[in-house]
């Protein structure tokens, strides 16, 4: 026997009873009677409510997310089939989810998704990958909606942060250091898109201040820009020079000051050259060295084997960077087309602007690039002029890289007093060609918030997080991926410890920079689309249960008629006694 024939034989039965009792009664025989048929047919249909038969676009769920607006739901058409992300006060006729996930499963034959608010959370953007069809998203809020910048700089070096500000026609930006001095200023273009740079000093964990000034310098928006300052490694470098040049003393000098570990040979004159550190040509040295630079005119005076042995090396790991400051030999130009770069002479080029690319806008400072063409075949610019023209480029080469370098007085910033983009210059471009170590660093969150959950990967079974209090959370460590997931209660600085070394990162507030967390959840759903177009969705038909409220209101209307008419009956036998 099916439920409702079950509850509607009881109901019956209770009917009859109570009819057959009701025949006793002297008064209202026949509204008690209607009374109770309706009481029980309201409570039937409230236990099992009737269906109704509609139409719907099957195969596709339009989903609200946190901020969609009250015009957005009344122009929803009638026939969707919606559910509600939690975070959005949403009427209470529509199906509320804990997250897509639920949506998904519950709905399976769901092939597109219409998303109607803010955008995609962080936690439902793999469970709506390959079906988003179509945004509808809210306008952005005023002020801050976009910003890029490094969670981890290099002592010494230049570092940038780019962004986008919304409906701040004829504002500014402006870049605080911690101790509250301007570090950077920019106007907002016509896009509202700015870029700004400043030099990282110290080593640990700081945080810069980024504001939104309106025209008239009112701040409307901000943000901090955190990020961690650590030490550079100490490589060991080997420079071959066939003369001594303007460009090679002021290099060596930096190198120096940075740290490296810096062998120097320098040809003077035939059979005299200046050699600094404990400067030895061998296979161990040069397995041993992180990166070696020559120029064309030391290659030139190689021998064979040497030739041999250094290219031995860069196949192994070392790096090498080749300075081409004047007319290259016709046998260095064979080996160096043996290593990726045709060149030939050509007229004096150009100089060359680098500015912007220095982050130096103003500074009007152009420099010479070697009269050289340069065919580099399956190597990459590594550093190019503001026109786009490169100046460097790097190939890999076995398990080391090749690079070809053309500036020839770089050395110009320091005698400008640029001596932090001189150093970045340099710093960069040693990085990008240095023997590469193998050294595994964490992922960290690049914008933690509190009580959101936060992914860190590249972790042992024993790492821990531990916040500005000391308090430590161990962290389960997924054996496969080696991630977990970290849902920080405090904003501040935070620690990943693991193996004996600290890695720092910033957690901020859940309602700091709201602007920043609506900018991208609307990019990371625009670009989830690509699912079906929702004009393809078939219609299909389903029974929707009726509202339950008016039986339920029924049925008490009618129990409370049967209620008042059984004690008019006792009142009236007490006043016949």
């Amino acid at each position: 026997m099916s439920p409702p024939v079950f509850v509607a034989l009881a109901l019956a039965f209770a009917v009859l009873l109570g009819c057959v009792r009701t025949r006793q009664a002297g008064k209202f025989r026949s509204v008690r009677m209607a009374l109770q048929c309706i009481a029980a047919t309201a409570l039937y249909f409230f236990l099992i409510p009737p269906t109704a038969r509609e139409s719907f676009s099957s195969g596709e769920i339009v989903v609200l997310t946190p901020g969609a607006t009250s015009s957005q739901i009344v122009a929803l058409p009638p026939v969707a089939r919606v559910v509600a992300l939690p975070g959005i006060d949403a009427p209470r006729n529509i199906e509320r989810v804990p997250d897509l996930g639920t949506a998904l499963r519950r709905y399976a034959d769901t092939r597109r998704l219409r998303i109607v608010g803010a955008g995609v959370p962080p936690r439902d953007r793999d469970a709506a990958h390959g079906r988003v069809a179509e945004f509808d998203a809210v306008p952005l809020p005023r002020g801050l909606v976009e910003m890029e910048a490094p969670t981890s700089v290099r002592a010494g070096r230049i570092w940038r942060v780019d962004g986008r500000v919304e409906g701040a026609l004829g504002g500014r930006v402006e870049l605080r250091d911690p101790a509250n001095a301007v570090v950077g200023s920019q106007d907002l273009d016509a896009q509202g898109r700015f870029t700004l740079r400043a030099t990282a000093k110290g080593e640990g964990g700081t945080a810069f201040e980024l504001s939104v000034l309106d025209r008239n310098g009112v701040r409307i928006d901000g943000a901090k820009v955190p990020f961690v300052v650590r030490a550079g490694k100490v490589l060991r470098v080997l420079m071959l020079a066939g003369a001594p040049d303007a460009e090679l003393k002021f290099l060596r000098r930096w190198a120096v000051d940075a740290g490296l570990a810096l062998d120097t040979h320098i040809a003077i004159s035939d059979g005299v050259a200046l050699t600094e550190g404990a400067f030895s040509w061998s296979a161990d040295v040069l397995r041993g060295a992180d990166l070696a630079i020559i120029d064309e005119r030391a290659w030139a005076v190689l021998d064979a084997s040497h030739k041999h042995e250094l290219v031995d090396a860069v196949r192994g790991g070392l790096g090498l960077l080749l300075r081409a400051t004047g007319p290259v030999p016709a046998a260095v130009t064979d080996d160096w087309a043996a290593l990726g770069y045709r060149v030939k002479s050509i007229a004096t080029p150009p100089p060359v602007a680098m500015g912007r690319v220095l982050g130096l806008d103003d500074s009007g400072t152009s420099f010479t690039r070697s009269a050289l063409a340069v065919e580099a075949g399956d190597a990459a610019p590594m550093l190019r002029g503001d026109d786009g023209s490169p100046v460097a480029w790097v190939v890999n080469a076995g398990r080391g890289r090749v690079a070809l370098w053309l500036l020839a007085d770089s050395y110009r910033l320091r005698l400008g007093g640029a001596e932090a983009a001189y150093a970045t210059l340099w710093a960069d471009a040693f990085a990008a060609v240095a023997r590469a170590r193998g050294d595994v660093e964490p992922t960290l969150p690049s914008n933690a918030r509190v009580d959101e959950r936060a992914v860190l990967c590249n972790l042992t079974a024993d790492a821990v997080v531990e916040n500005d209090a000391g308090v430590r959370t161990p962290l389960v460590v997924d054996a496969t991926r080696h991630c977990a997931a970290y849902w920080p209660d405090a904003a501040g600085w935070h620690s990943l410890v693991d193996g004996g070394d600290r890695w720092p990162f910033f957690v901020r507030t859940h309602e700091e920079s709201a602007g920043l967390v609506a900018g991208d959840a609307a990019r990371a759903t625009r670009a989830l689309l690509g699912g079906e177009p929702s004009s393809v969705a078939a219609s299909a038909v389903r029974e929707r249960p009726w509202p339950r409220w008016p039986f339920l209101l029924a049925w008490l209307v009618a129990v409370a008629g049967l209620w008042w008419l059984e004690r008019s009956r006792a009142d009236d036998g007490i006043r016949e006694e």
